[in-house]
């Protein structure tokens, strides 16, 4: 499923739309235009990962799962459509670096 290494690598990025969590990228994947990426978010009330995927050409994305532990997330239910993704929003700033060539 994941290896030590992608689950101890976390990436800060900043999200000004969510300023009061803390997020990081923890894994990049996939080959352009279709690629994955896996995040965590922490807050106050505890961490969420999630797993989404971008058609980086239509910029439009999908979850694939989210969950409060990697595993958790890893068995949870994507979404069955692609959205369009909401300027400011966490998807877009997590897809302005998924979608890097």
């Amino acid at each position: 499923m994941f290896s030590a290494t992608t689950q101890a690598y976390e990436w800060p990025l900043g999200v000004p739309s969510d300023s009061k969590a803390q997020h990081y990228i923890l894994e990049i994947g996939g080959k352009w235009p279709g690629r994955t990426a896996i995040t965590k978010r922490t807050d106050a009330r505890g961490t969420t990962y999630a797993k989404r995927f971008y058609d980086c050409l239509n910029h439009s994305v999908k979850f694939l799962g989210t969950g409060d532990t990697l595993a958790r997330m890893a068995l949870s239910k994507s979404e069955a459509d692609m959205t369009p993704i909401a300027a400011e929003s966490v998807a877009d700033y997590v897809g302005r670096e998924a979608c890097k060539r």
